[in-house]
């Protein structure tokens, strides 16, 4: 084997490139490097006990790993910036940036999750510490309040009734 052959045989085997299209129902995708496309081939991902659905975009920056230089047997490694896709921060964060507008962003200070529509949770939910709700809530089904509930600073179990008269007469508001 000559040099020149080495050397592109060599290149062969890692090719920089952006994705071409992607099938989401076989969890694959089209390589593209200028005149070269490859076929459907699978992209990195969790896919273990533990797995993730993240799949790629069309022109998202990616790498080719071809096994043997077998571009049949490739596998797609993403995850590379580009100035059509640049990182969505510049701090020591972690976030998450969805296509639809999430973004699930994680500090020393916590966590903060902005979503452009609902939240749901299925399931039970055990929160430890202070919440605090800006907006409307809504209950289906039993509050269960172990030491008191206070609205506009009135005690539901303390509060007392002025004008309490005998029989069947009203009470005035609670104090």
């Amino acid at each position: 084997m000559e040099e020149s052959d080495i050397h592109g045989r060599i290149g062969d085997l890692i090719r920089l490139g952006t994705i071409d299209s992607i099938d989401l129902a076989s969890a694959t995708a089209v390589f593209r490097a200028g005149d070269l496309t490859s076929p459907p081939l699978p992209w990195l991902e969790w896919a273990g006990a533990f797995r993730s659905w993240s799949p790629p975009s069309a022109g998202e920056q990616v790498l080719l790993l071809c096994p043997e230089a077998d571009i049949a047997a490739g596998v797609i490694v993403r995850g590379l910036y580009s100035s059509a896709a640049p990182a969505p921060a510049s701090d020591a964060s972690h976030q998450i940036h969805g296509a639809a507008g999430l973004v699930i962003t994680l500090t020393e200070d916590g966590i903060a999750i902005t979503a452009p529509g609902d939240v749901a949770i299925k399931g039970n939910v055990a929160i430890t510490g202070d919440v605090s709700i800006d907006g409307d809530a809504s209950l289906t089904g039993k509050l269960t309040a172990e030491t008191d509930v206070i609205s506009t600073g009135i005690s539901l179990k303390d509060h007392k009734h002025s004008g309490v008269a005998a029989g069947s007469a009203l009470s005035g508001k609670p104090q």
